[in-house]
């Protein structure tokens, strides 16, 4: 029996000799192939990020003192940002004194908080209630009317610019907000209708203007947690 297995084994390697080696360089070659092409295909997230700045210089992470932010970290407060420039409108809805300290008196006055863009950025137009916790107002989007992935990813450093990786372009404008207590960034999303970030929420809908240009209607509530855990 174990002879006959061994005639019978001989007899199909000779017949299927020629076989070995054409499955072993078909096999060889896809092998190959799909090394060259993982090789070639570029990463695209790797290719995004190439451009960014050094983490020095970013404007959410850095400790640059040219930052224009630098000022304005650590207060319990939300700005307004261009994705393109990344030019900063702080809403103050807190109020604090020159040595950082929060206001605690009320003096019954109301402000505007934001300002015409740069670069052809947006322009904000809020008011603000310091006493009851509020700003509201109309967001002018201009050129941020688009989120492009190339000018953000040349200003931020590689890790801040990876948080944004997961929102589409498609479905953001060019505007984000920005807690200054966390430095945490959120960006003002087309299908969305508002969103909460720190102690505020911010409650927005996007419609064209008089002038047929995009713009943005935004209210930004001070909402703290109320009752401890």
């Amino acid at each position: 029996m174990k002879r006959g297995n061994a005639i019978t084994y001989e007899i199909y390697t000779k017949r299927n000799a020629h076989v070995l080696p054409i499955l072993f360089a078909a096999l060889f070659l896809v092998v190959n192939l799909t090394g060259c092409a993982s090789l070639d295909a570029p990463d695209q997230s790797d290719g995004e990020v190439a451009g960014n700045t050094s983490s020095t210089d970013c404007p959410l992470c850095g400790d640059n003192e040219e930052n224009s932010y630098q000022s304005l970290w650590g207060q319990d407060n939300i700005a307004l940002v261009s994705l393109s420039s990344f030019d900063v409108q702080p809403i103050g809805i807190n109020q604090f004194d020159a040595e950082g300290k929060l206001r605690e008196e009320y003096d019954g006055v109301v402000s505007f908080a934001g300002g015409e863009g740069k670069d052809g950025g947006f322009s904000a137009h809020l008011l603000v209630n310091y006493g009851r916790g509020y700003a509201t107002g109309t967001v002018e989007l201009n050129n941020d009317a688009a989120f492009d992935y190339e000018k953000v990813s040349s200003s931020l450093c590689a890790d801040c610019f990876k948080k944004l990786e997961f929102y589409r372009a498609e479905n953001c404008v060019g505007v984000a907000a920005i807690d200054l207590q966390a430095r945490e960034l959120r960006v003002f999303e087309k299908d969305y209708k508002g969103f909460g970030l720190g102690d505020f929420y911010l409650d927005f809908n996007f419609e064209q203007g008089s002038d047929g240009e995009d713009e943005m209607n935004l209210l930004i509530v001070y909402c703290p947690v109320r009752y401890e855990k």
